[in-house]
């Protein structure tokens, strides 16, 4: 790549990680289709401030021949997010990518597990140590309705057992507290016993994961790709249908708690959503469970 552009893509990607906060994951994939629209118009034979509309649209148009319409959207987030950069901080007077629109977006209302599949999955046997561990883990994901990041970034510094809450660190590493039920409070006091057991048998391999919650049988924090292996191991023990996954749990947390009259704002806190509109979804999912009881119950609704 060009020099020039190499370094527009540094000053881009140092702008996303200290200005923006956002997380690894994200400034990889936008700084990849960044680098892919300059390794682009180089092969155009175009510097980046040559680059006028049409270049982004016939950019577009060839991305759509390889991606689904989401991947698309999600390209010309990066391109615009880019570009606002450009205008902003490296005196850009064209946004190429401004007039573009994405495809509509449909969302999908979130799968999520009933009462009686929760209850099975939190009463697996802990005859083990890793039994232990897998059993914290999941009461830990439906006490707090964490993402899975957040799940596996927990630290025991950062437990309050006193008031029975973890501080962890959400998306744009924003902070919020988020709270253990006894059953759950009892599992992680039994894990901290057996810690040294645990790391007797599986030697903690960095001093930069002796201090998680979660570990993996490697001596290392639990990663991503072993939770979910977890999740089908015990998908398949217990027989439930379809796919398992932790966002099935996060979904699950948020519906049970509206179902039970918690209101919008307090499940918007406790699931970190920086917008209440990302919550609402949900209000679709217990809207519909409503209907089905007023169906059910109501000596009119009931189909004869």
């Amino acid at each position: 790549m060009r020099g020039e552009h190499e370094r527009y893509l540094e000053h881009y990607r140092s702008y996303l990680c200290d200005v923006r906060s956002f997380s690894e994951r994200t400034v990889y994939a936008y700084t990849f289709r960044v680098k892919q629209f300059l390794l682009y118009l180089e092969q155009q034979g175009l510097d980046i401030q040559e680059a006028r509309d049409g270049d982004a649209r016939q950019w577009i148009y060839t991305m759509m021949r390889d991606y689904e319409k989401s991947s698309i959207n999600l390209i010309l987030s990066a391109l615009k997010s880019f570009y606002r950069y450009l205008v902003r901080y490296e005196g850009f007077e064209r946004h190429i990518f401004s007039l573009i629109e994405g495809n509509p977006r449909q969302r999908k209302l979130p799968r999520y597990l009933t009462r009686d599949e929760v209850i099975r999955l939190l009463s697996i046997d802990t005859v083990t140590l890793t039994d232990l561990r897998d059993s914290l883990m999941f009461h830990l994901f439906y006490s707090t309705g964490c993402r899975l990041s957040e799940i596996l970034g927990m630290n025991f510094r950062d437990v309050d057992s006193a008031r029975s809450r973890i501080l962890v660190k959400g998306k744009g590493n924003k902070r919020r507290f988020v709270f253990l039920n006894p059953g759950t409070q009892a599992l992680l006091n039994e894990h901290i016993e057996h810690r040294e057991a645990w790391c007797q048998r599986y030697p903690i391999s960095s001093t930069s994961d002796e201090d998680a919650i979660l570990l993996g049988v490697q001596g290392k924090r639990l990663s991503p790709s072993s939770c979910h292996s977890i999740f089908e191991k015990y998908r398949v023990e217990l027989h439930l249908e379809g796919v398992l996954t932790p966002h099935m749990i996060r979904h699950s947390f948020a519906t049970h708690m509206l179902d039970n009259d918690s209101g919008i704002q307090l499940v918007r806190e406790l699931l970190g959503h920086s917008s209440l509109s990302t919550t609402q979804i949900y209000t679709h999912v217990t809207g519909r469970r409503l209907k089905e009881v007023y169906r059910a119950a109501h000596p009119h609704g009931r189909k004869r």
